[in-house]
């Protein structure tokens, strides 16, 4: 017996001498589509200690359907970003988990814009359940040429009337040969660029889109507030270059850098190459300033959220990860990066307004944001609300036509999905 019990402390002696170290890090995955920010995450998570964490940056036609083959194979990353408008796909499949406590327990929701939790996460909209956090916001500034505003003695608008009166100026003048250019393009393999653009016009006149508590679209999208704005929008396409209907973000940033156009809205991601004179022969001569509104004031939502996989095999050490990534001092090194911050403490901080000249409006229009269905019927929506209002925005299709048959496509669709009426929450 004391043998026996000699034996047994020798090895516990042996087994204490060895090192912890043998334990390894759980390893994470994140998935997102190929542009800067994806690049700076990588850079971002390299000083995160408790796991080892890779980040795939993949093609940006490429991102929602690999995200949604992945998790029909009940795989791939741990942590994808979606976009705000995927959510619901995701819920409804049951592809991603619910985050509505562990948020409250583990962030400081009152300190993010309000706008920014509902959109890149609850669904249904309303309900109180959240799926997804922010990655990344984002939000349209205005962009001007300030020497040509100078000259023509105008000041950045408050309201779109006044924007299309700079614009028409403009057209017609001898000082620049466009006035207002814009991603007009509605093509499915444009994604959403018409739509975001028309859809803050919209709002700001005071329509909607659809109603998100009875799930109605006959005459709401086909309002008479919406005709009104689509017509703005038609006669805002013709301050701009000929062929505008097909244009995509790059010929918008080229209009502005090449000294062709006196104005836009666009992205804050892109206000970085705007900026750079080695990229843009403009940069010295351009502004940026909130966008306008109207009756009302309301901007696109940008940007994507993060959330965790269903099928993660490391559930925990993900949460871990996000609630270090949503943290204070860890979204203010997302910004040095040039990452975004829906935290209005952020948005607030010296670091954030210092860090790039359209900074301080970022953190003033973000506040304005507002987003359009995230239903899983999303994208056979969106298509048809991109086809129509282009052939309206550029004299191909009567204005009340477009809307009335968006409208009753747009129904069919929810109809057909939803014949019980929306969805219980």
């Amino acid at each position: 017996m004391k043998r026996s019990v000699l034996l047994l402390v020798a090895i516990l002696m042996l087994v204490t001498a060895i090192p912890v170290a043998a334990q390894e890090k759980p390893s994470l995955s994140i998935i997102w589509f190929e542009w800067p920010p994806c690049n700076a995450l990588a850079e971002l998570v390299k000083s995160y200690e408790e796991a080892d964490i890779t980040v795939t940056c993949i093609p940006w036609g490429q991102w929602h359907d690999q995200i949604f083959t992945d998790f029909a194979a009940r795989g791939g990353a741990d942590l994808p970003v979606l976009d705000s408008q995927f959510i619901g796909e995701a819920v409804a499949g049951n592809h991603i988990i619910e985050l509505t406590d562990w948020m409250q327990e583990n962030m400081d929701v009152e300190t993010y814009v309000p706008a920014a939790l509902t959109y890149y996460g609850e669904y249904p909209l309303g309900s109180g359940h959240y799926y997804g956090v922010p990655m990344i916001a984002d939000v349209m500034v205005l962009v001007y040429r300030t020497d040509l505003f100078e000259a023509a003695g105008f000041e950045p608008a408050a309201t779109w009337t006044e924007t299309l009166e700079q614009a028409k100026f403009f057209k017609e003048s001898d000082l620049v040969e466009n006035g207002w250019t814009w991603f007009w393009c509605g093509a499915p393999a444009c994604g959403d660029q018409l739509q975001v653009a028309v859809n803050q016009i919209i709002w700001s006149w005071g329509g909607e889109l659809w109603d998100p508590e009875t799930y109605a679209v006959e005459g709401v999208i086909n309002s008479p507030e919406n005709a009104a704005a689509l017509e703005f929008s038609r006669e805002l396409y013709l301050t701009g270059p000929e062929g505008a209907g097909n244009f995509t973000y790059n010929e918008v940033v080229d209009g502005m850098c090449n000294g062709t156009a006196a104005m836009t809205a666009i992205w804050v991601g892109f206000a970085a190459s705007l900026v750079n004179p080695e990229s843009c022969p403009q940069a010295e001569n351009l502004g940026f300033a909130v966008p306008p509104g109207e009756t009302e004031h309301y901007l696109s939502l940008g940007g994507q959220p993060i959330s965790v996989s269903a099928y993660s095999q490391n559930e925990e050490a993900a949460l871990e990860f996000m609630k270090w990534l949503q943290s204070y001092d860890i979204q203010i090194e997302w910004v040095k990066l040039l990452g975004y911050s829906a935290r209005t403490d952020v948005l607030a901080s010296e670091e954030f307004q210092s860090a790039a000249p359209y900074n301080p409006i970022f953190a003033e229009a973000y506040q304005l944001v507002k987003d359009f269905w995230n239903l899983p019927e999303y994208q056979r929506m969106l298509e048809l609300q991109g086809e129509y209002m282009n052939l309206a925005v550029t004299g191909q299709m009567d204005v009340q036509e477009a809307l009335d048959l968006i409208a009753e496509e747009h129904q069919a669709i929810i109809d057909e999905a939803y014949p019980d009426g929306p969805p219980a929450q």
